[in-house]
């Protein structure tokens, strides 16, 4: 085997435990569905009423959710290298250079995932949001009975209100759905904690219960070594039993090694 084809290996061995690839490679695949998902929702906001449109709102929570497991990911990403620049001697195998580019790296996927991100919640989205929401409202309302200027310029703005309302009324919606999320995580996570320490407390009260029955074992030979030797004091018999420990291995010594 040449000295290329084993450095190759090697490098090839490197990539495959070093956690920093794997994680690069599940990012980059999160960031091409976010790119197909977010074209696909920005057609459909231009094509269709987002007032009405269930589709729209489901491709909506997707998107948010692919969002938040990409960003995860790119927080994982850095941590490798924030474990790598604390401790450069247990990781001399990654060079300057190399450490240079996954900064770069890390740097550009996050500049693209913000321009992704930013692109859901555009003024031009933001307008064509309010605009079908207005659309939606006034065709619900009518004129209200409006006959003049002033009274249907009245009318628009009680619509425009109304709809601004009822914008902001979904991402509150959005949001409370967001934090009842969060709250069943950290539900779940305390549960996980709480089992934990429920299997750790039977660990400690196993322990204990296996010290006592040794300790009680010990209490019997310590006993029955009292009885044997006619005395009661504890130094005495562990110097004597130290004195025999010692007189065995001197045998062994003696007999055994040449």
């Amino acid at each position: 085997m040449s000295v290329i084809d084993s450095s190759s290996e090697n490098q090839a061995l490197m990539s495959s435990s070093d956690p920093f690839y794997h994680f690069r490679e599940s990012l980059e695949e999160r960031i091409q569905v976010l790119e197909t998902s977010i074209s696909s929702y920005l057609l459909l906001i231009k094509t269709t009423n987002t007032s009405t449109s269930s589709e729209y709102k489901q491709q909506k929570k997707n998107i948010k959710k692919l969002l938040k497991s990409a960003e995860s990911t790119l927080r994982d990403l850095s941590s490798t290298i924030r474990v790598v620049e604390n401790d450069r001697t247990q990781f001399s195998h990654i060079d300057d250079s190399e450490l240079e580019k996954r900064r770069h790296f890390v740097t550009s996927i996050s500049s693209k995932l913000y321009n992704l991100k930013s692109s859901t919640t555009s003024e031009q989205v933001t307008q064509k949001v309010k605009a079908d929401e207005i659309a939606h409202t006034r065709s619900q309302a009518g004129n209200l009975g409006a006959s003049t200027k002033s009274e249907r310029e009245n009318t628009d703005f009680i619509i425009n209100q109304k709809a601004s309302a009822t914008i902001m009324m979904r991402q509150q919606d959005e949001a409370l759905e967001d934090l009842d999320g969060a709250v069943d995580r950290v539900g779940n996570m305390a549960e996980a904690i709480n089992v934990e320490l429920g299997v750790q407390n039977k660990m400690i009260d196993e322990l204990g219960e296996d010290l006592d029955e040794a300790e009680a074992r010990m209490g019997m030979v310590m006993g029955k070594l009292s009885k044997l030797l006619k005395t009661k004091d504890g130094c005495q018999l562990w110097t004597i039993i130290t004195l025999t420990l010692v007189l065995l291995v001197l045998c062994f010594l003696v007999f055994y090694i040449p």
